[in-house]
């Protein structure tokens, strides 16, 4: 009986096919991905194949890898499906798993998993290291400026002075005039004790009360149904992050999903039901951004839904955590 575990240790060629250099002449397996670097949030295919070496034989059981073993730092799996090829008479040629993952941190890493092959006797031969198979990923490319050309003698030319030109140093006179107008009314004010008047300033809105605001404007612009879909999720996740840092100082704005949901774990109104939610929107808002997913149509509903919940939620854990002292006790 021969059981194989994981991803085999692999030699990569110019087209990214990893071979297990098995010495069981029953299974042979291959892993094959594309080994190009990608951008964040783009998806990659990892194929495992087993393929059975015994002519009119059954295949001995073979033990792909799972979720957990796929999953490994930025590494996430997201979707997996099998693909088996038989004979006319049922015996089991080859068995494929198609896994796809992707990578929402930039940097460089290693596929996990280590080939475990167990025969009858009970030995265990480790056939392989981890990070025989890795990907890469980066932010966006900017602009290439290698090709600029520079000019050292380059000749300028004083240009004209335009209408607006003109009226806006006007407009700066004007300027300096109305704040120095205003300084010398303050001073006359005070010689004669004359009080200034001063407008009472406006209750800050609640954080929460903001934020629910700003989605139901978002709603209002219905800027995924005009196509504007990237849009729609960017603007969403924005007010989300915005209200983040209004209540808790979480500057999620300048953090990655990764790190705004570890950010969101550490405070005190956490909850697992809150979590859930901030997790499916961010994690699909990436998957329209970085790797130009396009979603059902109930999709955009539901996301708006998450995003107005995971607000509620945790306004609502936060007034029971901080319960407002009656005056009248």
């Amino acid at each position: 009986m021969l059981m194989v575990m994981g991803i085999g240790w692999c030699q990569e060629t110019q087209d990214s096919i990893i071979r297990m250099p098995s010495r069981s002449e029953k299974v042979a397996l291959t892993a094959t991905i594309d080994t190009g670097t990608m951008v964040i949030g783009q998806q990659r295919q990892l194929h495992i194949k087993a393929t059975n070496l015994q002519s009119n034989k059954h295949m001995p059981p073979v033990a792909f890898p799972t979720y957990d073993m796929m999953t490994n730092g930025a590494i996430e799996a997201l979707t997996s499906h099998f693909d088996t090829t038989k004979t006319k008479d049922g015996i089991v040629e080859s068995i494929e798993q198609v896994v796809t993952l992707t990578i929402f941190d930039s940097g460089r890493y290693a596929v996990p998993g280590v080939l475990l092959m167990t025969e009858e006797n009970g030995t265990t031969m480790v056939l392989a290291p981890e990070d025989s198979l890795f990907m890469e990923a980066v932010y966006a490319s900017t602009a290439d400026t290698t090709k600029c050309e520079v000019r050292a003698d380059a000749t300028y030319q004083k240009e004209k002075l335009t209408a607006w030109d003109i009226l806006r140093w006007v407009l700066v006179v004007l300027g300096v005039a109305c704040v120095v107008l205003i300084i010398i009314i303050i001073i006359r004010s005070k010689k004669h004790h004359e009080p200034i008047p001063f407008l009472p300033k406006a209750k800050p809105v609640p954080a929460d009360k903001k934020a629910l605001n700003e989605l139901e404007a978002l709603r209002r612009k219905e800027l995924w149904q005009k196509g504007r879909i990237k849009k729609y999720y960017t603007d969403m996740t924005d007010i989300v992050r915005r209200f983040l840092r209004n209540m808790y100082g979480i500057s999620a704005a300048e953090m990655t999903t990764r790190q705004t949901l570890r950010a969101f774990h550490g405070i005190s109104d956490w909850s697992e039901e809150s979590e859930s939610l901030l997790r499916q929107l961010l994690n699909q808002a990436d998957m329209v951004k970085f790797a130009k997913s396009e979603p059902a149509t109930h999709e955009h509903d539901m996301a708006m839904q998450n995003a107005v919940n995971f607000v509620r939620k945790v306004a609502e854990t936060h007034s029971l955590n901080n319960p407002t002292v009656d005056e009248k006790k």
